[in-house]
């Protein structure tokens, strides 16, 4: 029954909201401007490299990258911890992400989530972003969604996918 209200919930995705301007620091200085992906369905993960959950939902958006990355869809990762310009390499290093994955400070990572400066998020926080650019849905990791992982982010993929503006051969 709570997956049926899932799908329901995500079947027609929200109109949004513009998905913020904020580039993610990768290892050895480099930028990631998340512009580049515009004409494609994007998944941002807000994630914490010590989170056991974050983990998970690494490792099952690798299977979504390469499920759909064929269709359009563009995965990718960026850690919110304090260290995580150190961190996220060992964390690359285990769970080998095969998108891109990087690291944003606290101001960076509150404004991409659109959260308050004092709110204390529960990740992983997952953005999905139509090919305009809008954040579609985005929901926290204490969302009830969250308990049917693989099935909310595989439905709502699958919904994004239909959206207009999806460009091939990007």
């Amino acid at each position: 029954m709570v997956l049926g209200l899932a799908s329901q919930a995500l079947a027609a995705l929200p109109p949004g909201r513009p998905l913020p301007d904020v580039p993610l620091s990768q290892t050895g200085g480099k930028k990631l401007d998340l512009k580049q992906y515009r004409g494609k369905a994007l998944v941002v993960a807000l994630i914490s490299t010590t989170c056991r959950d974050c983990a998970q939902t690494v490792d099952f958006l690798k299977i979504m990258q390469t499920e759909y990355g064929p269709q359009e869809l563009q995965v990718v990762a960026a850690a919110g911890d304090d260290n995580a310009a150190i961190t996220v390499i060992a964390f690359s290093d285990e769970h080998k992400p095969n998108f891109p994955i990087g690291y944003l400070d606290r101001a960076s990572f509150v404004k991409i989530a659109n959260l308050k400066p004092t709110d204390r998020p529960y990740v992983p926080v997952l953005l999905f972003i139509d090919p305009q650019g809008m954040v579609r849905v985005q929901i926290m990791g204490d969302d009830p969604l969250m308990k049917k992982l693989e099935s909310t982010i595989r439905s709502t993929i699958r919904e994004l996918l239909k959206e207009p503006g999806i460009k091939t051969g990007k």
